[in-house]
């Protein structure tokens, strides 16, 4: 865990080639399904089930002393004489004389740069997948139509996090946050404001599969159409103590969550509450299938929902060992098979606005903690969208369609404001 957050030996294709070797299924596994086994291995590496080698150690740990600024130029000038003196005494035993070498001043000086260049650019990651992420982020800035990109459809529905059993471990998921007064408000500026630093935007729709119209019969999906809820904004509020119905608190959404019918969906984190809000159209605005779809997913009861209600995550941008732990965006997460999920829903009045939310309770699951740890630990150069679907079961439902979408960039923790202390009010929520 503590590797997976240096993104430099996560970027080298050494801790890639470790992730792979070590996964005793997937040498032999055939190439449609490389990507399952590496995935599933990247799992049961989060949660220490499978433990590296003494030889593996020490692979890596030679890798990471040759990516060190200082460490690495040392051992390959190191190399560098032992080979030299290597070839001389094996000179000195077929020719019965010492090998003497003369060098001049600029040729020593050429043969410790590149001594240097060797030990710095050679090691543990490589310099030219660093600049061709940076350049994505650069040329990410510039257009925010990078970020869509073709997925290809994949038949199962079923969720890439699972809850797991087991003794809690101390991940010290908080890490050092900024308590003294902070930059941001409520809510996060929107792409490309803050110099597209810790801010959220709309993603493409097309990068999202869902269940097409034949999806029963032919188990195919397609792009989804727009979705349904317009995101409103999103929130990320700093605390070690993260609040359950979120709507009610008042300053959440600037204090205008009352202004429309909104959808919420509130991340209950170790560290924040991670909350996104949605605008909810009228039912006659809906398309006459997703209205439907909806309309049973607010009247139905807990279990119905927890059946219901899926989330596909996708990794527009990030390291690789994220883009494996968190999935590759094609597979939606059942969220309350995985996940404790609650439903604070409250119908519109004549006197007040609808507010559905549901909380996730992120913590519960050793698993999405494992996942969640490498998430944070480079949350600083990550693009995360999110899309969350009402699961289409029957024909009369299909084709799906996305309910809401967001999606943020670069998030910097420490620029997010603490959670103010709350305020209750009976009237929100049920």
């Amino acid at each position: 865990r503590s590797l997976s957050k240096d993104q430099h030996v996560c970027s080298s294709s050494l801790f890639q080639e470790f992730l792979l070797d070590s996964a005793s299924s997937v040498a032999d596994a055939p190439p449609d399904l490389m990507t399952d086994y590496i995935e599933q291995y990247v799992r049961q590496w989060l949660r220490l089930v499978i433990r590296p080698t003494t030889w593996e150690k020490a692979h890596l740990g030679a890798a990471i002393a040759l990516r060190h600024r200082l460490s690495g130029p040392v051992l390959s000038m190191m190399s560098l004489w032992l080979i030299t003196h290597f070839f001389s005494m094996i000179w000195s035993l077929v020719s019965g004389r010492s090998a003497v070498v003369h060098i001049t001043l600029d040729r020593y000086v050429t043969l410790i740069a590149l001594a240097f260049y060797l030990g710095h650019n050679k090691g543990s990651s490589s310099r030219h997948k660093v600049r061709a992420r940076k350049s994505k982020i650069a040329k990410a800035d510039k257009d925010e139509s990078f970020y869509v990109g073709q997925l290809s459809g994949e038949d199962d529905d079923h969720s890439t996090v699972a809850s797991e059993d087991g003794d809690d471990a101390n991940d010290d998921i908080m890490g050092t946050l900024i308590t003294e007064s902070l930059t941001l408000s409520s809510p996060l500026p929107q792409y490309p404001d803050n110099g597209g630093i810790t801010c959220w935007s709309r993603p493409s729709h097309e990068l999202f599969k869902v269940r097409s119209a034949t999806y029963l019969e032919n188990r195919v999906k397609t792009s989804s159409a727009p979705a349904i809820f317009q995101c409103r904004g999103v929130d990320i509020w700093i605390t070690d103590n993260a609040e359950r119905n979120i709507a009610k608190h008042p300053s959440v959404l600037g204090g205008k969550l009352d202004d429309e019918d909104t959808f919420i969906v509130n991340f209950l984190l170790p560290f924040a509450n991670f909350v996104a809000y949605f605008s909810v159209p009228p039912l006659d605005q809906m398309p006459p299938h997703v209205a439907r779809v909806w309309s049973k997913f607010v009247k139905g009861d807990q279990q119905y929902r927890d059946r219901k209600l899926k989330m596909l995550p996708i990794v527009m941008d990030g390291p690789w060992i994220v883009q494996k732990a968190v999935g590759p965006g094609t597979a939606p997460a059942m969220l309350g098979r995985d996940l404790p999920l609650q439903y604070y829903f409250s119908e519109p009045t004549a006197t007040k606005r609808g507010v559905y939310e549901v909380d996730i309770h992120v913590a519960s699951s050793r698993i999405a903690r494992g996942i969640l740890n490498v998430v944070k630990g480079h949350i600083k150069t990550l693009t995360l969208a999110f899309a969350f679907i009402i699961e289409a079961s029957e024909e009369a439902d299909l084709p799906e369609q996305v309910l809401a979408t967001f999606q943020v960039h670069s998030l910097h923790l420490e620029d997010c404001p603490n959670l103010p202390a709350i305020v209750h009010d009976a009237n929100i929520g049920s």
